[in-house]
C-alpha cells in the first residue's frame, strides 16, 4: 500500500439524501490539502458514526434499548469513559444516521443522555491525532479538480522523525477594482514564482497592452473567467488585502446579481458568503470556497502583530506596505480623489490601472513573506489542529488542543453553557514611585503564568474534579487539594495544562537541536501563548529580537497577548471559569509580592512592579558597569528563586517551576508623577515609565506606555518626548532642557513642523451616530462619513478639526503647544523639579491638561 505525507487544508462533512450513494461510504467526509511533492490532493473517508454517553451503570440497558429502536443495526460493546468531575460514563458508538431515532429511545426509557460526540470531520482528525501534516495510506487515483484523490485511505499523525515541516502551500492573492456601481471591472491573482495576471472589462477608452492581461467585454464574462483562473491555479490559500469582507462580498454579490455560481472550489460546491455578527470587532464576513483556506491578510496581520510590533497609523495596504516594505502602492490618494483618479486611469492609461491592481495583490505577497505570517501560519494551524483560518484565534485552538488530550484520557468533552465568566482578571500592580533614579534592574519572571500552571496543577479538569467533591469529602480530604490564594481547589493528579506546556517546551528544546529555528520560535510563542497576560512586554521583545534574527518580523506577536490565559476567562469558552483565571493571578500576586518583600528585606527599595516584573534600585555608586550590575542582579535571583522553591516545597509540597531572572538594567530609569497626583507626593505612573537601557556595548532609550508609543498621539508629541528624554538621559541641566523646548516651540511656530501634526483616531461608530461632536467626529462629517466608521486623519486648524486634504486653514499651533508639548514637558519636569511652562514661554497662555 502507498504512503505519503501532506497538509490538510480544510475538511468538511457531507451528508446527501437517501437513495444517493457513494459505493460503501454513504455520508462522507472531505478532505484537501497538498502533498509534499507539490501536488494537491482530495480524500474521502466514509463518515464515522456519532456516539452517546449515559451513566455507567445504565450502559447494558441504554445498549438494549437502542439496538430495538434501530432493529438490523450493530452496536460495540460500551466503552469506559469518565467526565470532567470523575463520573463513570459509559460511551456508546451508533450507526451513522441513527442519532435521533437513539436520543428517542432513551428518553422513552428515562436515561438522560450524558453527553454526545457527533464526530464531525474536525473532531474525526482531532480523535486520530491528526493535526495538520497528515501520514496517507491508500492507493491514489487521477483527480478531476486536485491532482490525486485517495478513496477511504489510512490517515495518522505522521511520526516525529526529524524530516521537518516539508509541505508548502500555495497561497494565491487576489485584489478587485469596482466602478461607482460597485461592479467589478478588474481582478488581479498574484503567485509566488509565478506571473501575475490581470482580468479588464474593456472601458471607455483603449485596451491594455501589456503581457499578462487579458480582456474580457463585460463583468459577467469576467467573472466567469475568473473562478476557472482560480481553479486551474489550484492554490491552497486565497489571500489579498480585506479580501472577506470586501473583494469576495462584492464578487460573490455580482455573481448572484448576474445569475453566475461561482465555483472556484475542488468541488462542485459553489462558493457562498454569509455575514456574522462579532459583538468584538463588529460585523464579519464569512466566506466558503471548498477545499480551499481563505485567510485575509489585513486580519492576518491584526492578529499576528502588537503592541510591541511595528507601529502603523492605520492597517490600510499602504499605510503597512510603506512601513514594512519602504514602498506602497501606485495611486496612494483615498476616499473621492482615489475614486476620481482610478477613473481617469481606467479610461487614459489601461495598461497603468492594470498595472495598479496587480502591484495590490503583489504587495500582499510580499508583506507575508517578509513577516513569514504565511508559513507562521501554516506552523500555527499544525500545533494546535485548527484550520488555516483559525489558526491565530484563542478560543477555538484552546478548545480544540484541550480537547484532544481529554479523548486521549476517554474524558468527555463537556457541552457548551451559558455559565457567566467574569473574564480574566489583570496582573497585579505594584504602586510606583515617582522620580528618575540611577542604576534600576528589571527582576522578570520567566513566563509567569504558564509555570503557576505547572507547578500548581491550575487546570480546567483538575478544578472540575476538585469542586465536584461532596461538602463532606471535600471537609476530610482538603489537605489533598491545591488551594490557590483566590480559594479555588484542584485536584492533585495529574491535569492537562501542566502536560501541555511541558510539551510545548520539550518541542521547541527538540526543534533548536534539530536546527529549525522557526519551530522553534513557533513552540515558544506557542507555550507562552497559553497562559501570557496582556502586559508581559519584556518576554515580548526578547521574542521580537529573535524573530527580527531569523527575518520574520513582529507582527506575529499579537498572540502572546491573545493568550490562552485570557481564553479560561472568556465565557465563549466552554473550559472557562471566573476561579481559573483568578487563580493563576492570585499566584501571581503571591509571588510578586514575596519578590518585592525580598528585595525590601536586603535593604533595596523597590519602584514599581507590575505582573511578573519588578523594578528594583540597585543602590550600586555611580560608575557601575553593565557587567557588574548584571552580575550582581543573577546572584539576587538565584537567591530568591531558591527561596521561591523553598516555600512551595513546604506550603504545597510541590516541585516549582517558578524561575525569576535578572532582564535588564537601566543607568537611569523615569517614572512620571501620576496625572491626579501634583501634591507633591512620590506616587507614580503605572504602566508608563522610560529609561536609558543599557546592554553589553551600548544604551539606548526604552520608553512604555507613554505618549511616544501611543498612537493617539501626534507624531508632534512623540519625537518631541524621545528627543527630551535622550538629553534627560545624557544628564542635560535645566538650560540645555529649556533651550531644547523654546526651539521646538519656535520650530513649530514656523512650520517647520507641519509635517507631524495629524491626529489619527478611530471611529468605533459611524460618523453620524454620535450625539457630541469630537474632533474626529467634526473631521469626519466635513469628509462626508455618515454610515461610515473607521480611522479619521485630521489636524487642529484656527477653525477647529479639519480632514487631512481638505484645504486647510492655518494649524492652530497654540493648540500643539498646550495639548501637546507641555503635558509630555510637564510630565517630565515635574520629576525633576523643574517647571515645564518655563520651558515653552511663559506659560500665562497655556493651560495644563492634565485630564
Amino acid at each position: 500500500m502507498a504512503e505519503t505525507r501532506g497538509f490538510i487544508v480544510s475538511a468538511w462533512d457531507e451528508f446527501r439524501s437517501r437513495g444517493e450513494t457513494l459505493g460503501a461510504l454513504g455520508d462522507r467526509m472531505l478532505i484537501t490539502g497538498r502533498l509534499e511533492d507539490g501536488r494537491s490532493f482530495a480524500a474521502l473517508r466514509a463518515s464515522p458514526g456519532p456516539a452517546i454517553f449515559v451513566a455507567r451503570d445504565r450502559a447494558d440497558e441504554a445498549r438494549s434499548a437502542i439496538l430495538s429502536a434501530i432493529s438490523g443495526s450493530a452496536i460495540p460493546s460500551p466503552e469506559d469513559w469518565r467526565d470532567m468531575e470523575d463520573l463513570p460514563l459509559a460511551r456508546l458508538c451508533l450507526p451513522p444516521g441513527t442519532l435521533r431515532a437513539a436520543e428517542r429511545a432513551l428518553a422513552a426509557a428515562g436515561i438522560a443522555v450524558a453527553g454526545l460526540d457527533r464526530r464531525r470531520a474536525d473532531e474525526e482528525l482531532a480523535a486520530l491525532g491528526i493535526r495538520g501534516p497528515v501520514l496517507i495510506r491508500g492507493e491514489e487515483r487521477p483527480g478531476k479538480r486536485v491532482d490525486a484523490v485517495f478513496v477511504d485511505p489510512g490517515l495518522e499523525s505522521p511520526p516525529k522523525d526529524g524530516a521537518g515541516f516539508r509541505t508548502k502551500l500555495r497561497w494565491l492573492a487576489l485584489d478587485i477594482e469596482t466602478d461607482r456601481e460597485e461592479g467589478v471591472v478588474a481582478v488581479s491573482l498574484a503567485e509566488n514564482g509565478l506571473p501575475g495576471e490581470v482580468l479588464f472589462v474593456q472601458g471607455r477608452g483603449g485596451a491594455p497592452t501589456a503581457a499578462g492581461i487579458e480582456v474580457f467585454p463585460d463583468e459577467s464574462s469576467l467573472l466567469g473567467a475568473l473562478a476557472a483562473r482560480i481553479a486551474r491555479r489550484d492554490p491552497d490559500v486565497l489571500t489579498g488585502w480585506n479580501i472577506i469582507d470586501f473583494d469576495f462580498k462584492v464578487i460573490i454579490a455580482r455573481c448572484a446579481a448576474l445569475g453566475l455560481s461561482f465555483d472556484a472550489g475542488r468541488t462542485d460546491t459553489p462558493s457562498s458568503f454569509a455575514e456574522r455578527s462579532d459583538p468584538r470587532d463588529g460585523r464579519k464576513g464569512a466566506l466558503n470556497i471548498p477545499g480551499r483556506a481563505v485567510i485575509d491578510a489585513m486580519r492576518l496581520v491584526r492578529a499576528g502583530g502588537g503592541a510591541s510590533g511595528p507601529r502603523y497609523e492605520d492597517l490600510s495596504l499602504e499605510t503597512v506596505a510603506r512601513g514594512l516594505l519602504g514602498e506602497g502602492k501606485s495611486v496612494a490618494s483615498r476616499g473621492e480623489d482615489k475614486i476620481e483618479e482610478l477613473e481617469l486611469l481606467r479610461s487614459r492609461d489601461p495598461d497603468a490601472f492594470c498595472a495598479y491592481c496587480l502591484r495590490d495583490s503583489q504587495l500582499v505577497l510580499r508583506i507575508l513573506a517578509k513577516t513569514g505570517l504565511d508559513e507562521l501560519t501554516s506552523r500555527r494551524a499544525a500545533l494546535t489542529g485548527v484550520s488555516l483560518d483559525l489558526a491565530w484565534t484563542s478560543i477555538p485552538a484552546f478548545e480544540r488542543v484541550y480537547g484532544a488530550e481529554l479523548r486521549a484520557r476517554h474524558i468527555a468533552i463537556p457541552a457548551k453553557t451559558d455559565r457567566r465568566v467574569s473574564g480574566a482578571a489583570g496582573g497585579t500592580v505594584l504602586e510606583a514611585s515617582a522620580g528618575i533614579f540611577p542604576r534600576v534592574l528589571v527582576y522578570d519572571f520567566r513566563s509567569l503564568y504558564p509555570s503557576i500552571m505547572r507547578t500548581f496543577n491550575v487546570d480546567p479538569l483538575a478544578y472540575a474534579r476538585a469542586a465536584a467533591r461532596p461538602e463532606s469529602a471535600v471537609m476530610s480530604s482538603r489537605g489533598d487539594d491545591i488551594t490557590a490564594p483566590n480559594g479555588a481547589r484542584f485536584d492533585r493528579r495529574a491535569g492537562v495544562m501542566p502536560g501541555l506546556i511541558a510539551e510545548y517546551s520539550a518541542e521547541r528544546e527538540r526543534a533548536i537541536a534539530e536546527g529549525d529555528e522557526v519551530a522553534a520560535y513557533v513552540y515558544k510563542i506557542l507555550q507562552k501563548s497559553l497562559t501570557l497576560n496582556s502586559t508581559e512586554r519584556e518576554e515580548v521583545e526578547k521574542m521580537q529580537q529573535y524573530v527580527e534574527q531569523q527575518e520574520i518580523t513582529a507582527y506575529c506577536l499579537k498572540i502572546l497577548q491573545n493568550s490562552f490565559y485570557g481564553v479560561l476567562g472568556a465565557e465563549g469558552c466552554r473550559y472557562a471559569r471566573t476561579e481559573l483565571a483568578g487563580a493563576i493571578t492570585s499566584f501571581g500576586k503571591k509571588f510578586l509580592t514575596m519578590a518585592r518583600d525580598f528585595f525590601e528585606a536586603r535593604g533595596q527599595r523597590v519602584l514599581y512592579g507590575d505582573t511578573d516584573s519588578v523594578f528594583v534600585l540597585s543602590g550600586t555608586p555611580k560608575g557601575t558597569t553593565f557587567t557588574e550590575l548584571i552580575t550582581m542582579g543573577n546572584a539576587s535571583a538565584d537567591t530568591l528563586n531558591l527561596q521561591i522553591t523553598k516555600n512551595i516545597e513546604e506550603e504545597y509540597r510541590l516541585k516549582s517551576h517558578l524561575r525569576i531572572r535578572c532582564e535588564k538594567a537601566y543607568k537611569y530609569f523615569l517614572i512620571p508623577r501620576l496625572k491626579s497626583n501634583q501634591s507633591g507626593e512620590g506616587r507614580g505612573r503605572a504602566k508608563g515609565y522610560a529609561g536609558l537601557l543599557l546592554q553589553d556595548r551600548d544604551s539606548i532609550v526604552e520608553v512604555k506606555g507613554m505618549e511616544a508609543v501611543r498612537s493617539d498621539f501626534t507624531p508632534l508629541a512623540r519625537d518631541f518626548q524621545l528627543a527630551l528624554l535622550r538629553l534627560v538621559f545624557s544628564e542635560a541641566n535645566e538650560e540645555e532642557l529649556r533651550n531644547f523646548c523654546l526651539a521646538e516651540v519656535e520650530a513649530l511656530k514656523q512650520g517647520k513642523r507641519d509635517d507631524k501634526l495629524v491626529y489619527k483616531k478611530m471611529l468605533r461608530a459611524n460618523a453620524e451616530d454620535y450625539t457630541s461632536e469630537t474632533p474626529q467626529v467634526k473631521a469626519a462629517r466635513m469628509m462626508g462619513w455618515t454610515t461610515k466608521r473607521g480611522r479619521v486623519s485630521y489636524i487642529m486648524t484656527n477653525k477647529g478639526a479639519q480632514p487631512v486634504g481638505a484645504g486647510l486653514a492655518p494649524p492652530d499651533y497654540n493648540h500643539y503647544i498646550s495639548n501637546q508639548l507641555l503635558p509630555i514637558a510637564a510630565s517630565i519636569a515635574d520629576v525633576l523639579g523643574y517647571d515645564a511652562h518655563q520651558w515653552l514661554a511663559d506659560g500665562s497662555q497655556f493651560e495644563l491638561d492634565f485630564q
